[in-house]
């Protein structure tokens, strides 16, 4: 049983420390700091420069950057250490989760306290962290060529592989905290659920989109963009399907439905699941925290909208990480209606 205990504790700090990242990396992006380190050194990289002649080198090493030249050029060192600091403990947090799936891991495997399910899913975890800093670091190189802006589609993929680790922890604590008893639900909810979770998927990534072209500052109206519910502008590019990935406007044209719909559909789902009567205490509880979330992440989507740019960094990081939360939220609905696989039952039969 100590075991079992264990093991869940590890892969909850695994979850606490994507969420602490994905707030600092989110605080990053909005202050534009995370062009200010221009290499990438994943071991000696782990200390800061100490010397006022170390500052001033790596500070020369940024004004080579294009967006020194662009944006910021005339910074002072003081000014620059301000931004700098966002970066390098963004990488150094990355680093920390890391090490929190790797050492653990090895120290589970040592103790023979995993079976083939809980190893396989260990080294998924440490396989996904280091292709998320091998992503980070391609998505900072696509700033540092000509254009001194990152690509919108690195950064959804940076994103997307934070969700990907925190669902798959996530995901094996509920198999782990419900034991051998295998959980009952409507099947049709269950694939409802499901295609709302991939709703959320595609959400999530227009939200790296709409972030990464600073689509937000287009239209600071609701539900009208400015004087319009479809402005001129929008869809303007050839070909038509670039618009969907390209073109700023029709990207927070997008996003602001695509929220909009994910809010009625979610909260339509709830009413169809208490009308059906037959849910369990604990799928009722994750059906409200769900519900309350989407309802959540709805409002702060609008005043995130309505507020920029007196309020740019703020506003939309909470709102980035209550994604996250409401991404997990779903997962526990539909963990809670039927089994994930044989294999979660025997992974606790193991380790008990």
């Amino acid at each position: 049983m100590r075991g079992r205990h264990s093991i869940i504790a590890w892969l909850r700090c695994v979850c606490v420390s994507v969420i602490i990242i994905l707030v600092v990396g989110g605080v990053t992006r909005l202050t534009e700091s995370g062009l200010s380190m221009v290499d990438w050194r994943p071991v000696m990289g782990i200390l800061p420069p100490l010397s006022e002649a170390q500052w001033q080198d790596v500070f020369n090493q940024y004004k080579s950057s294009p967006e020194y030249k662009a944006y910021n050029s005339g910074m002072s060192v003081d000014g620059f250490k301000s931004i700098f600091f966002w970066e390098y403990l963004h990488r150094i947090l990355g680093r920390i989760v890391g090490l929190l799936c790797l050492l653990p891991y090895l120290w589970f495997l040592f103790r023979k306290q995993l079976d083939g399910s809980l190893r396989v899913r260990g080294l998924c975890l440490i396989l996904l962290v280091i292709a998320q800093g091998l992503m980070g670091w391609y998505m900072v190189k696509s700033g540092l060529v000509d254009n001194p802006d990152v690509s919108h589609f690195r950064l959804a993929a940076h994103l997307g592989l934070a969700f990907l680790i925190f669902g798959l922890g996530w995901w094996t604590i509920l198999d782990l905290q419900r034991g051998a008893q295998p959980a009952k639900g409507s099947r049709k909810l269950r694939l409802v659920a499901v295609g709302l979770l991939v709703f959320l998927c595609i959400q999530v990534t227009y939200g790296a989109f709409t972030s990464g072209l600073k689509a937000g500052y287009g239209f600071n109206t609701y539900p009208k963009m400015g004087d319009h519910w479809m402005p001129e502008s929008l869809f303007a590019l050839s070909p038509m399907w670039s618009n969907l990935i390209s073109d700023k406007f029709s990207i927070q044209f997008i996003h602001r439905w695509l929220g909009t719909l994910l809010t009625i559909s979610t909260i339509g789902m709830a009413g169809y699941a208490i009308r059906m009567g037959s849910l369990t205490r604990l799928q009722r509880q994750r059906l409200f925290w769900l519900s309350g979330i989407v309802v959540t992440q709805f409002l702060l989507g609008v005043a995130t909208l309505l507020f920029l740019p007196e309020v740019q960094v703020f506003l939309p990081v909470v709102h980035q990480l209550v994604a996250l939360f409401l991404f997990a939220a779903f997962l526990a609905f539909i963990h809670s209606l039927g089994e994930s696989s044989s294999a979660g039952k025997s992974s606790t039969d193991t380790i008990i």
